[in-house]
């Protein structure tokens, strides 16, 4: 189970830097920040991604693999009518998904 704890707190940690990553920007968002809010040692975050560059690819892989669900499943629904339907709705997704940093 040590794996699936480990995924547990990883997640977290994502989950947590993208909130500050988005609220308060990338070079805003200090490695304390990150391991205060997400309440975990310093070396957990940095034995996990290595670097605050390598967390936020870690952000930006996590939310590109959301989104792909997020279209997959728009694309494979029946309450979209045509295909056209199906774009503007992807398209509006695209655009809700404000990551700004």
């Amino acid at each position: 189970m040590p794996n699936l704890e480990t995924s547990s707190k990883k997640l977290h940690v994502i989950r947590t830097a993208i909130n500050l990553f988005t609220t308060y920007g990338f070079h805003t968002t200090g490695v304390d920040l990150i391991v205060k809010k997400s309440e975990i040692p310093k070396a957990t975050l940095y034995n996990y991604f290595h670097s605050k560059e390598g967390l936020i690819e870690m952000c930006i892989a996590f939310q590109k693999s959301l989104l792909k669900q997020e279209v997959l499943a728009i694309i494979y629904s029946n309450r979209y009518c045509t295909p056209i339907d199906k774009l503007k709705e992807i398209v509006v997704l695209h655009v809700n998904s404000n990551s700004l940093y």
